[in-house]
């Protein structure tokens, strides 16, 4: 693994919270979790990480989820609405949104648990994904950079991003069970940290 289970749960849990008090639904906001969690690995630990986004499908549990559109012509893509974003790095795929994964698909009552893995390990194709844990990505860069670069825009963008590499601390160091942040009207507000409990890894 790249980052130990720990740490992962502490980076879900900080954007987790910082999204909440922006009152962002964490179910839906993998640019989020992909961009943030991508700066934090590389304030915290050096490595080059990348926020990549497009089509991805995950085995979980036997349950599969799909982030994609249909098209016309009876295929798949991501470069349309439904797209995910996730994290590469140094050849192991992140998704840092996995936990909330209950909430963005709760017909299914998937549990929460850490997506890490290697990318040598992804299905050769969408209809590969036979046991739990497979997933296939098919990242469509064009459609991301439009995405992100609208997005980026957004002045808070970047210090949310700040004041989550800031909150983040490696175990077995003590991390902070809230933050207090100053609104753009000066007024502090405390983000207590907040997210579900992981039961494991897929």
């Amino acid at each position: 693994m790249l980052i130990k289970q720990s740490d992962y749960h502490r980076i879900y849990r900080v954007i987790n919270s910082l999204l909440i008090n922006e009152n962002a639904d964490p179910a839906s906001a993998c640019m989020y979790f992909s961009t943030f969690g991508a700066f934090i690995l590389e304030h915290h630990y050096k490595v080059k990480a990348t926020p990549k986004g497009g089509l991805a499908a995950y085995n979980l549990g036997g349950d599969l989820i799909l982030f994609a559109d249909h098209r016309e012509d009876g295929y798949v893509t991501g470069a349309g609405e439904n797209f995910h974003c996730w994290v590469e790095a140094e050849g192991w795929a992140i998704d840092f949104m996995a936990p909330a994964f209950s909430q963005a698909a709760r017909e299914l009552s998937v549990p929460s648990k850490m997506f890490q893995r290697p990318m040598s390990s992804m299905a050769s194709s969408l209809n590969e994904l036979a046991q739990s844990g497979d997933f296939f990505y098919k990242s469509e860069p064009e459609a991301t950079a439009r995405r992100f670069a609208d997005w980026r825009k957004q002045a808070m963008i970047g210090d949310l991003a700040t004041i989550a590499a800031t909150w983040f601390r490696k175990s077995p160091k003590q991390m902070q069970s809230a933050i207090s942040v100053s609104d753009k009207n000066d007024k502090t507000k405390t983000i207590p940290l907040s997210g579900n409990a992981l039961t494991g890894a897929w």
